[in-house]
């Protein structure tokens, strides 16, 4: 009788060690929704090399919690108060004097600054008050406001909102980018000019920001799976066929 108990238990566990193994197997990951489509959750395999891609930083404003609101200086009561996405007022920043530019120009103290955070690890809705992790838009905020003590939104619509709002200069093509200027990205939708033809404005949300190199060269933090902060290319992931706008904020 107790080898009979023996042998059913022998064969109940290398039945269940089967059925495990074979889950682990399979390949039936946990999927980003698809931005292609709204009435699905899976996208396909091609679209699944990079998750974090096609969310960008979209909702990350409204996440933050109450305790964390971001302080800004009063604007002027006696203007019309311009207000970003999220409702907070822009007001437009300037370079702390106090703070000298390096090579004379506060476009490479940006640069020089942005460069020091290569590799810093990328944190959906990262923490806005230290710079251990970055997203997208919680890395160009914090470069400004270290190398220059401008203190940019807190997210890439409202930081469009503020180059709109203040920028002498915005463009729609990439020829026109200066070394320094924050260039905007709608949703990635995959790795082939075919998946940004045809798009309508409203499915050109922006949802990622980086700041212009120079020579076709982005520096910018857009993923987990892309090693965090990076240069790279603007034909990365589509970048070049995702451009929205950009603008220079330093005079």
């Amino acid at each position: 009788m107790v080898r009979k108990l023996g042998v059913r238990a022998l064969t109940l566990g290398l039945g269940c060690s089967f059925i495990l193994i074979s889950a682990c197997s399979t390949n039936h990951e946990i999927r980003p929704r698809s931005v292609n489509d709204p009435h699905t959750n899976l996208v396909s395999e091609e679209q699944t090399d990079d998750p974090d891609l096609y969310f960008g930083d979209l909702g990350v404003e409204q996440q933050i919690n109450a305790h964390r609101l971001r302080s800004l200086a009063a604007a002027d009561p006696n203007k019309k108060a311009l207000v970003d996405p999220n409702g907070f007022p822009l007001v437009k920043q300037h370079p702390n004097p106090s703070l000298h530019p390096d090579k004379k120009t506060y476009v490479e103290s940006a640069i020089k600054t942005a460069e020091s955070y290569i590799g810093t690890p990328y944190v959906y809705g990262s923490d806005r008050t230290e710079p251990s992790t970055f997203d997208c838009s919680d890395y160009t905020r914090w470069v400004f406001l270290t190398a220059l003590g401008m203190d940019l939104p807190w997210d890439s619509r409202s930081q469009a909102a503020y180059v709109k709002a203040f920028s002498k200069k915005t463009y729609t093509s990439l020829n026109q980018a200066k070394r320094g200027d924050l260039l905007f990205f709608s949703s990635y939708r995959g790795n082939r000019a075919a998946d940004y033809a045809n798009l309508t404005p409203a499915d050109k949300t922006i949802t990622h920001v980086g700041i212009y190199m120079g020579n076709g060269k982005i520096i910018h933090c857009p993923s987990k799976k892309s090693g965090g902060v990076h240069i790279g290319t603007l034909t990365w992931r589509q970048l070049d066929n995702r451009f929205i706008f950009g603008g220079t904020i330093l005079d």
